[in-house]
């Protein structure tokens, strides 16, 4: 029974050790809606067990996360994800429940310099093979530069480029970090740069390339996703600006409930009555 029970075993953690994802596209867009950055990771788990404990690196400057789960669409599910320990433990954990899924992470490594540099580390719990790596060049960037070798570079339409690297398989439990450094002397993202350009008739040239240089379909940006994702990112967006704005708002009230009206007296959080002059707190 004993040997019986061992070999089950054995067997067992050889399937687990066998879960990986691949493949695993990473697209990363800095200032495109926001004078932030948004990483975009889209992959597949073979999964062999009805849930998955999935844990990814994240940047320790994380503001939100949040997972989708299942083929993208309309109805899809948006589930914002703690980021209470990120600045402790550089990493995003969460359960696993369909084989593909969608992580959005937002964070904001610049300060009011025109030079802008940040750094992306990806990295799991789990093994990832095929990893690739896009990133959106902005628009109105001037001196950009990467830590990586490109593999290919396009322009679509409106001359915004898209930069391509192969990270090849990434071991669990190992990071690979890529470096970004560029600057925005306009001080506007891509997006305001774009309507700005439209709206005064002019758009950005697109250098032209041969047909040997176009990007593997599945690596493309958001110019080119569906619907369903711009919709997605729509709601997530909107999650962000409440959220922002209920916190905010929280912190002006509390702000105003900090002294008494009647002698300035300096009230703590519970306070019914000022302590000085028996004030009613309103």
């Amino acid at each position: 029974m004993n040997k019986k029970w061992l070999l089950l075993t054995t067997v067992l953690s050889f399937l687990q050790a066998e879960q990986f994802m691949d493949p695993v596209n990473v697209s990363i867009y800095s200032e495109y809606y926001y004078h932030g950055v948004m990483v975009e990771i889209e992959t597949i788990v073979e999964l062999d067990q009805d849930a998955v404990e999935i844990s990814f690196t994240v940047p320790a400057s994380t503001d939100s996360v949040f997972l989708i789960q299942g083929i993208p669409s309309q109805e899809s599910k948006i589930t914002p994800l703690d980021v209470g320990n990120v600045k402790e433990t550089n990493t995003i954990e969460f359960e696993l429940t369909e084989p593909q899924f969608r992580l959005f992470i937002f964070f904001t490594p610049f300060d009011d310099r025109s030079e802008k540099s940040f750094t992306y580390s990806i990295g799991s719990n789990m093994d990832m093979k095929n990893v690739h790596l896009s990133i959106q060049e902005p628009v109105m960037a001037k001196d950009f530069s990467i830590s990586r070798e490109v593999s290919s570079e396009s322009n679509d339409q409106h001359g915004i480029k898209l930069i391509s690297v192969h990270l090849g398989d990434i071991d669990k439990n190992k990071v690979e970090t890529t470096s970004i450094e560029y600057s925005n002397l306009t001080g506007k993202t891509t997006m305001e740069t774009l309507r700005e350009q439209l709206s005064g008739g002019k758009a950005p040239q697109s250098n032209p390339r041969s047909t040997e240089e176009k990007s593997p379909k599945r690596h493309t940006l958001l110019l080119w996703e569906p619907l369903a994702i711009l919709g997605v990112l729509t709601l997530i967006f909107g999650i962000m600006y409440y959220s922002r704005n209920k916190k905010r708002n929280r912190a002006e009230l509390e702000g105003q409930q900090n002294f008494c009206g009647s002698c300035g007296n300096k009230l703590e959080m519970d306070d019914k009555f000022c302590s000085k002059c028996g004030e009613k707190v309103s």
